[in-house]
């Protein structure tokens, strides 16, 4: 499934697949909760903390560089405040991770899953809202130039690519992504999908990937 070639729609059609990986990774976690894998808990515990650390990298480039874009003609004080609500919640849920892989002790999965269920009605409205935001007929009213649009998407893609942890964030999003858009989103050379990803990347956290609802390439 090839990307679309106007700016106005690629825009969106990247956010809806980089939330789509956050909502995948959302059901795996509370589908574990109900019965833990305790015998292999420091791999499940980073898996929880690749999907954390992956919403929170993705919305530091939003603020970085769409967020300051659109905010020229349009307003997103709304998606931003969301943000730092998110966020509160993703510390809380981090420092639990970070706990219970120090001492396995302290994992408590029916607090974990309280967060995660309490998280779920906040986390799924940003996506969506967001997503509905940053529409082409939106972007087109408040008079966008085509090649702004473009312009901003390949400085939030060099952005991704230099910031955040490569051998968790890569892995999580290509193991998140469905066979049908594997070859194409995001764009990535082949030599990256079929070799450095499954081979170099994802080989250095590989417990946590037996999680993943996809294969890696």
């Amino acid at each position: 499934m090839a990307a679309p070639q106007d700016p106005y729609e690629l825009l969106k059609y990247n956010m809806i697949h980089a939330h789509d990986t956050f909502k995948l990774g959302y059901t795996t976690i509370l589908s574990h909760l109900e019965s833990p894998p305790k015998d292999d808990l420091n791999n499940f515990l980073g898996y929880c903390q690749a999907w954390a650390l992956a919403i929170d990298s993705h919305h530091d480039s939003e603020e970085q560089v769409v967020f300051p874009f659109l905010n020229e003609k349009m307003d997103f004080s709304g998606e931003r405040e969301q943000h730092e609500a998110i966020h509160k919640d993703l510390e809380r849920l981090l420092a639990m991770l970070f706990d219970a892989k120090a001492d396995p002790t302290k994992f408590d999965a029916a607090k974990l899953r309280d967060l995660m269920v309490a998280f779920k009605e906040p986390l799924y409205t940003h996506l969506d809202e967001e997503v509905d935001h940053i529409s082409a007929s939106k972007l087109k009213d408040a008079q966008f130039a085509e090649r702004d649009v473009l312009n901003m998407i390949g400085k939030l893609e060099s952005y991704a690519k230099s910031h955040g942890d490569p051998f968790l964030l890569v892995p999580f999003m290509r193991s998140h992504t469905p066979a049908a858009i594997k070859d194409t989103w995001p764009p990535m050379p082949w030599v990256l999908r079929k070799l450095v990803v499954p081979y170099i990347l994802a080989k250095k956290h590989s417990g946590y990937w037996k999680y993943s609802p996809y294969p890696m390439s």
